[in-house]
């Protein structure tokens, strides 16, 4: 029977960007974690399967739909087949959807139907968050700039969803919504970077000479004013670096580092026995879990991240987390472990509050 529990996990799924890409074959090499994640919940390969069905079967794009207008939409199409199997089951009729139509196919239809086009929740990929109220008024593609002057490392998430973790003394220019086909960031000082992937629109950061260039990745960069040298180090993924002065580009995998040397104007490649370059915790951290109590896992997030996370102990002091959340940015890594604890976050600039029933 299609149950408010169930319901909850298909639409955390959907609305998953990392299980996006990987329903719609653009990260193969997640398989073997959601097939943990559909091990570790009951019926958890029917709601996979049918998760993965409603990615393909959609491939429109809107990019006018708003999220909370696709979120409504879900979830009216949900209520509405569970609505449709309960009438079904009262009449004890033969259903009027073909007889091996669970309540999953169900939703599935009802969705499609809907035709949202649903840019299925490929807008949310792309998708911009709502600017300040008093950013409201600005032009659309001035720069917001984010300094860090006081802390030892400060969070910045970006309009995409990607994370940066701002060294002290350092700054981030970056525009207010990424709308071209490409999106561009530019660095003073150093910062660390976990990028949202997305292949359609690289992701550039122009730091002092060296512009970096990647798809979907974490790397550090260094690019300070007055030094005589700007390092790149790749943590995962690969990261291509390149300057107007120097030749030829450099492409760098993990545990590389590439050092341009602004005097002679070239590059220098090295091997890595670790990415650490800013010698911020983030940069060798794992994030791999093996039913780690939930006030752990939060944690080191905060530590890694520097941001305060505030979450409701006794409610989650019996629940503990299996999982590898690998190089996704923050919110990535936050809905995973919301939809394993059936929480739910919110973020504000340097805080994140973590609310949930309590575990059994």
């Amino acid at each position: 029977m299609l149950h408010d529990r169930s319901g909850h996990l298909l639409q955390s799924l959907l609305e998953n960007p990392a299980f996006r890409c990987w329903a719609e074959g653009r990260c193969a090499e997640d398989g073997a974690m959601w097939e943990k994640w559909a091990a570790a919940h009951e019926d958890g390969q029917a709601i996979l399967r049918q998760a993965v069905e409603i990615v393909r079967a959609v491939p429109v794009r809107d990019e006018h739909l708003t999220d909370e207008y696709i979120q409504r939409k879900v979830s009216d199409a949900l209520q509405a087949a569970k609505r449709q199997e309960q009438m079904e089951n009262s009449r004890k009729k033969e259903s009027f959807f073909p007889v091996f139509l669970s309540g999953w196919n169900v939703a599935a239809s009802l969705l499609i139907v809907v035709g949202l086009g649903f840019a299925l929740f490929r807008i949310y990929h792309n998708a911009h968050p709502t600017p300040k109220a008093a950013e409201a008024n600005l032009p659309a593609n001035a720069l917001k700039e984010v300094a860090n002057t006081e802390r030892p490392f400060k969070y910045v998430q970006l309009p995409d969803g990607s994370s940066v973790v701002l060294h002290r003394n350092s700054t981030l220019k970056y525009p207010r919504a990424f709308t071209g086909k490409k999106r561009e960031v530019y660095l003073t000082g150093e910062a660390f970077f976990e990028v949202t992937k997305d292949p359609d629109r690289p992701f550039l950061v122009y730091a002092e000479e060296l512009i970096a260039k990647v798809h979907g990745t974490s790397f550090s960069i260094k690019a300070v004013a007055d030094e005589k040298e700007i390092t790149v180090a790749v943590k995962t993924g690969k990261v291509s670096v390149f300057s107007e002065r120097a030749s030829p580009t450099l492409l760098l995998t993990c545990n590389q580092q590439a050092t341009f040397e602004r005097t002679g104007a070239k590059f220098v490649r090295s091997a890595l026995k670790s990415p650490v370059l800013l010698n911020i915790p983030i940069e060798n951290q794992e994030f791999t879990y093996s039913e780690t109590p939930a006030a752990t896992v939060f944690d080191a997030l905060a530590k890694a991240y520097g941001v305060n996370i505030v979450f409701d102990a006794p409610s989650l002091a019996h629940c503990s987390i299996t999982a590898t959340l690998g190089d996704e940015p923050l919110e990535n890594k936050l809905k995973w472990i919301c939809t394993i604890l059936e929480a739910k976050y919110t973020i504000t600039e340097d805080s994140i509050t973590i609310t949930g029933t309590p575990c059994n």
